[in-house]
């Protein structure tokens, strides 16, 4: 019989310190606590027991917020109070047992013997979240100095629930307990296996330090160093990466602990995994200099002159990838590819012309010439050497590796023909683009440059071809600049500010009875809706733990990806519980089609959670009347989308992707406090840092839109010259001539994320050209 189950639990033995601590708390509660929600409040402002549930759940700040530890007793406290007061009220509900179950998870920090109470009896009234109550009944104990029987339970939980997501969570938690229990052989087992399931989790670090000590306690000293090792080579921004290295110190004595170079190089490769550049070159320089004959030491010097790509160190990553790219060797190739990137940044063009004949050992691929070709071809377009361009581009449509090259390379004909004005070869370039080509986002871009082409010629067809791109693509970039140049009826569907907004999620009543039922599920939704994963996200949700809630729904979306409809269903539940990084994620990779094409297969949801609206009011607050609040929230969707916690390849951070030095610039000359990389992960700061960036910009820029737009992706002074060059070119040209591939993509998908969030919103943007504020 499982010892831990509701019939089987032996009765609770607490300490006596427990006891007083419980019987205490009582006395607070009744003669010292604040008053409650239901007492205090007027009558019929909690209409119901779920009003007066969810109102606790809404005003309780959670654990890991940023209230101090005596802010957060006292919020506890008094939803405590205003708990008991729901259970007494309605008493025998749903609610009323969904209230202890609360109960117990909000007294767990400072009185888990009375947690422990209220999670038994939840156990029992919610067989849905058996593992997780398992779970937090095995914290309790633990906090009341039981490590015996936590470490069972945690370790229990996976056997009583088989297809639960918490394997490697009570792995971790159970292989803690059983190293506070003084018990390593357990300890060990379970540690190991945490680690090796889940090696990204936060608890990693501290568990590789006790997983050493285990091991280095039994007397397996190699495995004990290799432990330490790990945690300094995987987790080298944890605070645990410095005692691991003190601990290899100590146990080295007066030999004194040195990395090896593959520990040099695996360290090196978790900053450039976490995209702190400057630590990463650090790391790999010390490597090279210290392991002159290592076989791995090409693939470092290649890996180096990326991170000073990165870092915008170009003179170094040149000198690095042209001595990579002078040597024959398995990564000179590549090398030589990065060498013509680089050469193109710094503007030499010459070189990057005679690239492959100043490097005759290179063997490069058809697809690496044809990279360095068009990159030599860009050059020289904006060198105004157009037929040396075109041939280039030529050479790259026949022999391209892909349809991607050859197709960058007819565009890029056709391009440079309409700049030109050969307005007839310009057309049938674009032609013979749209031939076949059903990309949807190539054929929006040949389909509007095809019907500017035909303007130009004073030809009546193109008002035809600008009809049939917003037919075809109606929410695209391309039909949005359609729309500024020909009067078009009207294809859209209504704006979705009319449709209704989402409900909330139905409750799944406790233990299956019929009171509180949710409505029942039409015929394709069923079987989601009894799944339990699904009945546990929604618990989870309705208990305000929205992360465990999305982990139970991203699950779900594995599952049911081939079935669109419960997609869209799981996605807003996964934006209603904060998962809004995911949900969008959910609509670009399952709906992207409809959210370009339309049609009356979008439903009303899908919009709402491809265009998210949460940090509205946060915009707001620091955007004034200064910036749009609509184009920052599509700078957010399109720089991070949604993910606070998102770090680029080039080290930018957070929601809008502020790099920290750009924080720090801010933020002394807007007269903040000091503003470091860990607090751009933060939602405020990093709205707050980025609006007022967003600001500078488009006063710098005299309010154009567009050119501010590209200088938050590319910097004002990339801009500054682009503008010097063709800023007198029209906005839809200026764009598809700015230089650099993903400044250029960044622009418009902000600029169409800004219209559209306008359109969604129920104002249609009112600026008929790219640079004005809608």
């Amino acid at each position: 019989m499982d010892p831990f189950t509701s019939e089987g639990l032996p009765a609770v033995r607490f300490p006596q310190r427990a006891i007083l601590a419980l019987s205490l708390l009582a006395i607070l509660l009744i003669l010292s606590g604040p008053p409650s929600a239901l007492s205090d409040q007027a009558e019929g402002a909690c209409e119901s027991a779920e009003d007066c549930f969810r109102a606790v759940v809404t005003q309780t700040p959670p654990a890991n917020g940023s209230l101090g530890r005596m802010d957060r007793v006292q919020a506890v406290q008094l939803a405590v109070g205003r708990l008991k007061e729901l259970q007494e009220q309605y008493a025998g509900s749903v609610w009323a047992r969904r209230a202890g179950l609360l109960m117990g998870l909000l007294l767990s920090e400072r009185d888990p013997a009375a947690a422990l109470l209220y999670l038994r009896a939840a156990q029992r009234d919610f067989p849905v979240l058996e593992d997780y109550i398992r779970l937090w009944m095995a914290d309790a104990w633990l906090k009341t100095g039981e490590a015996v029987r936590a470490a069972a339970l945690f370790e229990y939980v996976p056997e009583a629930v088989p297809d639960t997501l918490l394997v490697n969570r009570v792995a971790y938690r159970g292989g803690e307990a059983w190293y506070k229990a003084e018990q390593c052989q357990p300890a060990m087992e379970l540690l190991g296996r945490a680690i090796a399931g889940a090696p990204q989790d936060p608890s990693a670090p501290a568990a590789l330090i006790n997983l050493a000590d285990c091991q280095l306690r039994d007397n397996r000293s190699a495995e004990g160093l290799a432990s330490l090792r790990q945690v300094w080579v995987r987790y080298p921004q944890a605070p645990e990466a410095r005692e691991a290295s003190l601990r290899l110190a100590r146990i080295a004595g007066e030999a004194s602990w040195r990395p090896s170079p593959d520990d040099q190089f695996g360290r090196a490769l978790s900053f450039l995994n976490l995209s702190l550049h400057e630590e990463a070159v650090e790391a790999l320089q010390k490597f090279l200099t210290s392991s002159p004959t290592h076989p791995k030491r090409s693939e470092v010097r290649l890996k180096l002159g990326t991170a000073l790509v990165r870092l915008k160190r170009y003179e170094q990553a040149r000198q690095v990838f042209h001595d990579l790219a002078s040597e024959r060797l398995a990564e000179s190739d590549e090398a030589a590819v990065w060498l013509a990137r680089v050469y193109l940044r710094q503007g030499e063009g010459e070189k990057l012309l005679a690239l492959p004949q100043s490097l005759p050992s290179l063997s490069l691929s058809n697809g690496q010439k044809a990279a360095i070709q068009m990159l030599g071809g860009l050059w020289l377009e904006d060198q105004s050497r157009y037929d040396q361009a075109l041939a280039r581009y030529r050479q790259v449509a026949r022999n391209g590796e892909g349809n991607g090259q050859r197709t960058e390379a007819l565009w890029r004909i056709g391009w440079i023909h309409y700049r030109t004005g050969h307005l007839a070869e310009a057309r049938e370039t674009f032609r013979e683009l749209l031939a076949g080509q059903e990309d949807g986002q190539i054929a929006p871009q040949a389909l509007y440059w095809l019907a500017r082409t035909l303007d130009r010629q004073q030809d009546r067809q193109a008002a035809e071809i600008y009809l049939k791109l917003c037919r075809q693509y109606p929410f695209t970039y391309y039909c949005q600049l359609a729309q500024n140049r020909t009067p078009l009826p009207d294809l859209l569907p209504v704006s979705v500010a009319a449709a209704p907004s989402d409900q909330p999620i139905s409750p799944v009543p406790a233990g299956g009875g019929p009171a509180d039922a949710p409505p029942a599920p039409t015929e394709g939704r069923s079987e989601v809706l009894r799944d339990l994963h699904y009945q546990k996200a929604v618990e989870l949700k309705l208990l305000g733990l929205d992360q465990e809630a999305a982990k139970e729904l991203a699950w779900l979306i594995e599952r049911y990806s081939k079935d669109r409809a419960t997609l869209i269903d799981l996605s807003a539940l996964l934006s209603e519980a904060g998962a809004y990084y995911h949900a969008l994620r959910v609509a670009r990779v399952h709906f992207r089609d409809s959210l370009e094409q339309g049609g009356d297969s979008v439903p009303w949801a899908l919009w709402g959670i491809a265009y998210p609206t949460v940090y509205l009011p946060t915009i707001r607050v620091y955007a004034g009347g200064a910036v749009d609040p609509y184009l920052v929230a599509a700078i957010i969707r399109e720089e991070s989308q949604y993910d606070a916690r998102a770090v680029s390849r080039v080290g930018a951070v957070g929601l809008m992707q502020v790099m920290p030095a750009t924080a720090q610039a801010v933020a002394k000359k807007q007269g903040f406090v000091e503003v470091g990389r860990d607090e751009l992960f933060d939602q405020e700061t990093n709205i707050r840092v980025g609006v007022r960036y967003l600001d500078q910009l488009l006063q710098q820029f005299s309010g154009n839109v567009m050119q501010a737009v590209a200088a938050y992706n590319a910097g004002p002074q990339a801009v500054a010259g682009w503008i010097e060059k063709n800023g007198s070119k029209e906005p839809d040209e200026f764009v598809e001539m700015i230089p650099y591939q993903e400044t250029r993509q960044y622009v418009k998908r902000v600029l169409r994320s800004y219209r559209e969030y306008h359109r969604l919103g129920g104002s249609a943007c009112a600026a008929g050209v790219l640079d004005k504020v809608c």
